[in-house]
């Protein structure tokens, strides 16, 4: 399959045998320490020593049948060993782990996550590309996985503003290049969506450990442990704080569409992405930023949910560990087995006669009997036949009744059907004619979003059967935008399409 084509066959070996968290502890070690930073081509001879490094840090991975004891530290000097230990006590050992090392080398080779290079007489250890983008992947989940994303959202915003000011007349490369923040953001927005699945994620795995623990004890230590501490005070405390990204979403919307109406920035942002090879020409290039700027728009128009979600799993798992503790103090273990035992050892203190005057006067609650006629329970009665009768309806809310019909017809206006987006257009150009949208005008809040229906079947290619049956939209980038009091947006052309032609003329027959 493509999807392994740059790993070796093997490669996952090492992940399934009885030393699989001796391998991934080495592996992570040697990405550590020669693989990530500076650039370091290091011998095999330094590579074996890492690993009897990582053996000796973490005895517990591999010694399982070798009770070694502990080993002396070695390091790699030229050709030689220097231990900085006991040679007469810990020799045979070092020596025994040492070659113990040197086979966890050779099978790293073998599985094709290390290669060895030979440049004269000197031979080098490296990392294949595909062993290196798991291993750096592996590497990250091994961090901390919170999220940090505050500062994310005000850099899109700061991109977004400083494309927004970018103009043909503009020949200074510098100020040009901001073009190509346009990619960057929306690979941004792309990271940030994806920071939001990752806290969603963590919350139902949290969930999950607080609702498989078995005592109470465990389940809030599990509560406070990965909730509290690792969740909560890192990941939404970067969320619900001041960099909240409902704080810059409009923003970052309104940047986005207006850098899209704007046939001069787009132009710029065309011309870049042919400079920085991001497009083959002017037209790709336009469509391309077109795109990008799309899916930030989109992204952040729709991140409302994601946040729904959050804090709907936030207040579940808060309710149910609320429940616990609340059923917790109604067991013999919590305050009410307590308060009994004293109340219990009270009452004997009083009847030995040591406090006569221990009782004080209270108002609480009178002290009454709780015999009594009215205390008895009632004599059974006859069980009575099941007598049918009509269901009563259920009582109506005429507010509620109200808002959800005014719910239901906001719903329907603002989403206009394809035969309205037809009857508009029908509105505005003329029977065998052709017009263009900056020339369309724009009455009613209906008109709006018609028109903006419109736009976007220009925009994406993608219209309906019904409109298509009778018009033909297409973008019209090199004309004047269309600017009125309603919005700002690229020039489309909109003419009456030949099926509908010939079904007047059949009709007129």
């Amino acid at each position: 399959m493509t999807l392994f084509r740059h790993l070796h066959d093997d490669a996952f070996l090492a992940f399934s045998r009885d030393h699989k968290h001796l391998y991934a502890a080495c592996l992570l070690d040697l990405h550590e320490r020669f693989f990530s930073g500076a650039p370091s081509f290091p011998t095999p001879q330094q590579v074996v020593h890492a690993i009897y490094d990582v053996m000796r840090a973490n005895p517990v991975l591999w010694n399982e049948g070798d009770d070694l004891g502990s080993l002396p530290e070695m390091i790699s000097a030229g050709r030689r060993r220097i231990r900085k230990a006991d040679v007469a006590l810990a020799s045979e050992k070092g020596d025994k782990a040492l070659g113990l090392a040197r086979q966890l080398y050779a099978r790293l080779l073998a599985w094709g996550w290390l290669e060895e290079e030979e440049y004269g007489l000197r031979v080098t250890v490296d990392m294949a590309m595909g062993p290196l983008l798991v291993i750096q992947r592996l590497a990250s989940l091994n961090k901390d996985l919170s999220q940090r994303f505050g500062g994310l959202i005000v850099q899109i915003r700061l991109n977004l503003e400083a494309v927004e000011k970018l103009r043909p007349e503009i020949t200074d490369r510098k100020q040009r290049e901001a073009a190509l923040a346009v990619r960057e953001a929306r690979n941004q927005a792309d990271q940030f969506t994806k920071s939001l699945r990752a806290i969603l994620a963590d919350l139902k795995r949290v969930r999950r450990t607080v609702m498989e623990s078995k005592t109470v004890a465990t389940r809030l230590e599990a509560f406070f442990e990965e909730f509290v501490e690792q969740l909560l005070l890192k990941d939404f405390e970067s969320i619900l704080t001041v960099n909240h990204p409902y704080r810059f979403r409009d923003a970052i919307v309104d940047l986005a569409r207006r850098i899209s109406y704007t046939p001069e920035t787009m132009q710029v942002l065309a011309e870049e992405y042919i400079a920085s090879s991001m497009a083959a020409d002017i037209e790709d290039g336009r469509m391309a930023a077109a795109d990008d700027l799309l899916a930030i728009e989109n992204i952040f128009d729709q991140i409302g949910e994601m946040f729904d979600r959050i804090e709907a799993f936030r207040r579940q798992l808060e309710a149910r560990v609320r429940n616990t503790i609340k059923y917790a103090e109604r067991g013999g273990q919590g305050l009410v087995g307590r308060a009994g035992d004293l109340v219990r050892r009270l009452d004997a203190l009083l009847r030995d006669g040591r406090h006569h005057k221990a009782t004080t006067e209270w108002s609480i609650e009178p002290l009454r009997s709780p015999w009594s006629e009215h205390h008895q329970a009632p004599a059974r009665q006859p069980r009575r036949p099941v007598e049918a009768r009509e269901l009563a309806e259920p009582p109506s809310d005429p507010l509620y009744d109200l808002r959800k019909k005014l719910r239901l017809e906001y719903i329907a206006r603002i989403a206009p059907r394809p035969e309205d987006v037809r009857r508009f257009l029908e509105g505005q150009v003329p029977p065998f004619a052709t017009r263009e949208a900056r020339f369309m005008e724009i009455d009613t809040v209906d008109d709006f979003l018609a028109f903006d229906c419109a736009r976007r079947y220009a925009l994406t290619g993608e219209v309906p059967a019904q409109v298509a049956a009778g018009f033909e939209l297409e973008p019209c980038p090199d004309t004047p935008p269309h600017d009125s009091e309603w919005l700002r947006c690229a020039n489309f052309l909109v003419k009456r399409s030949g099926a509908l032609r010939k079904a007047r003329a059949a009709h007129a027959q």
